[in-house]
């Protein structure tokens, strides 16, 4: 998880570079995506859930950049990171809601 979140700030950052924004722009982008951190890092799993929810329209606005440039591999790249991303999130609240629940029988 903590590999395609790097990433993904990495191609949005590079994304926005691509299209000659400021710094402002990419910390606009990324600060969301930073405020989860401190999510994952308290293993908080009603904050892990909104960062998925976060996490969709991220993918969406990823699906619109790899469909609007053609064989950009910087659009495909961060859309692979978002799915991964949302993936292995899913998975972990779906395992840690499991360990957390009560054994009732």
């Amino acid at each position: 998880m903590w590999l395609t979140w790097l990433g993904f700030l990495i191609q949005k950052a590079a994304d926005v570079e691509r299209s000659s924004g400021n710094g402002a722009l990419v910390g606009l982008l990324c600060a969301p995506l930073s405020f989860f951190l401190w999510a994952a890092l308290k293993e908080s799993l009603r904050l892990l859930i909104w960062y998925e929810l976060v996490l969709l329209f991220y993918f969406i606005s990823s699906v619109e950049a790899a469909f609007a440039y053609q064989a950009d591999w910087l659009s495909a790249a961060g859309l692979i990171l978002v799915v991964i991303n949302f993936t292995v999130c899913m998975l972990y609240i779906r395992y840690r809601g499991r360990e957390s629940r009560p054994l009732t029988p």
